[in-house]
């Protein structure tokens, strides 16, 4: 992460910590869009944690979308985890399998959650 990235990582935090989330938001998507990673963890959290608006959430989804194409291990497990927090478990359990076959260390342990969860 490059030097700016840190500054304006910090400055993500800092509107996150104030509540400002579509500052907070931008700020993330923006360092996640340019990043070589490009996991979006940090947006992905603000989405399980309540603090995105719909169109936020959209932008997110297609970025996520991207990096499935891209078969971004990382980026999908994120992604499989909002799908199960937004009670989406088929398409929650299609991207921590999928999550799974890239190596992802935590995707099983994510999915067997999700398929030994009672009905």
């Amino acid at each position: 992460m490059s030097e700016l990235n840190n500054a304006d990582f910090a400055e993500g935090l800092r509107f996150q910590n104030l509540g400002l989330y579509p500052q907070a938001f931008d700020a993330f998507i923006t360092i996640e869009s340019a990043g070589y990673e490009r996991t979006f963890r940090k947006c992905c959290e603000m989405a399980w944690s309540n603090q995105l608006q719909e169109r936020q959430i959209d932008r997110l989804f297609y970025e996520l979308d991207t990096e499935v194409k891209r078969k971004n291990g990382v980026a999908i497990y994120n992604y499989g985890l909002v799908m199960e927090y937004l009670k989406n478990i088929p398409k929650a359990t299609e991207l921590l399998n999928l999550a799974d076959q890239l190596k992802v260390p935590e995707a099983r342990t994510a999915l067997m959650r999700i398929l030994l969860l009672p009905k």
